[in-house]
């Protein structure tokens, strides 16, 4: 199974690194471009000036970010395919050591971005019809899924889902090493994704002083376990984020994403610690922040964890008009306050305290 071509419209084919080296097949095949998605000197191989050529090297890790070159492999098998060479349209081979796992997984990314309907599931099945060896690791799957959330960008780099994907993999890093990563990304200060959406917004507020200290856009919802035993936490899920409960009785925390006002906790670079109330007035302890996760008391674990007392902070519930959102949150959302301005980054200023910047 040296060459194998993906069933459909266009001439796109799969392979290991040894299919380079049968010439009458790839000569009877018509390959006019290639894509080698590993780290190899292709100075030995003969007639090598034949091909246009696009190198991509990385290795078939799970934590290998391929997702960044999707965009730049995508538009370039895109133009190969038409092209081609005189005259007549390209035909692309793409491959890596086994045609496995990374060549597969440039194979899919094009046929997501080419091709609307199909799903990540759906794109590996029509690889596999003709290459059932097809599999890529966990990682590069993980990242194919969030690709297509993505909607597939043409400018992937900007889009703040994958600075926050990459910001995710930097806190890998550091948490290996065992030490706190050195920037932290503060989620009020970053670009967020807008949409137009409806719906009740929660308020957190220091219950001594009422300090506003965070809105749904930030917080972390997570499914109660059905016993006390935490799961093993993923690696490559540094913030758990799943479907919301009905209710959260059980659990004695909020959880939420770094906000700006933790700043003088986090920028002490420690692994874990305490958080308080961001009021100079106030400083009252309400909760913890801890890089390597924690156990909620209903037993999820979230990683890493930064989180706020339920007895320390009031819940208020507010009616969310529906409002076309610039800068909103991941949620979607922002409470349109009637008689006062929306304060940036979807964080609401209490009285006194608008015009003074971040929380």
């Amino acid at each position: 199974m040296a060459l194998s071509r993906v069933p459909g419209e266009d001439e796109l084919y799969v392979g290991g690194i040894f299919t380079l080296r049968r010439k009458s097949t790839l000569a009877s095949t018509g390959i006019t471009h290639v894509v080698s998605v590993l780290k190899y000197d292709f100075k030995d191989f003969e007639d090598w000036e034949k091909y246009a050529h696009l190198s991509v090297e990385v290795d078939d890790v799970d934590d290998e970010n391929l997702l960044g070159e999707f965009e730049r492999t995508g538009s370039w098998i895109e133009k190969a395919l038409k092209e081609g060479k005189d005259g007549k349209k390209g035909k692309v081979l793409i491959h890596c050591a086994m045609g496995k796992s990374r060549s597969v997984t440039i194979t899919m990314a094009y046929l997501l971005r080419q091709y609307p309907e199909h799903t990540v599931a759906s794109a590996l099945s029509l690889i596999q019809e003709s290459r059932p060896i097809a599999e890529p690791n966990d990682g590069f799957m993980a990242q194919l899924e969030l690709y297509k959330e993505m909607g597939c960008p043409r400018d992937i780099d900007a889009h703040p889902r994958y600075q926050r994907w990459l910001y995710r993999q930097e806190v890998d890093v550091a948490l290996a090493a065992g030490m706190a990563p050195e920037r932290v990304r503060f989620e009020d200060e970053e670009t967020q994704e807008g949409g137009i959406s409806e719906g009740n917004e929660v308020e957190l507020r220091c219950r001594k002083c009422r300090r506003t200290l965070a809105t749904s856009p930030y917080l972390i919802t997570h499914l109660p376990s059905a016993s006390k035993t935490a799961p093993t936490p993923s690696p490559k899920s540094p913030i758990a984020s799943l479907d919301p409960p009905p209710d959260h009785i059980a659990c004695t925390h909020h959880f939420l994403h770094p906000l700006s006002w933790m700043r003088p906790a986090l920028d002490q670079g420690l692994l874990n610690g305490r958080l308080e109330c961001p009021n100079p007035k106030c400083l009252a302890q309400i909760g913890r922040y801890a890089w390597q996760g924690m156990r909620c008391s209903c037993g999820v674990w979230i990683l890493p964890a930064f989180s706020l007392q339920k007895g320390r902070v009031d819940e208020i519930t507010k009616r969310a008009e529906k409002v076309q959102s610039q800068g909103a949150g991941k949620d979607g959302f922002r409470v349109a306050s009637v008689g006062a301005p929306e304060e940036a980054g979807g964080i609401r200023l209490p009285p006194g305290m608008r015009g003074k910047g971040n929380l």
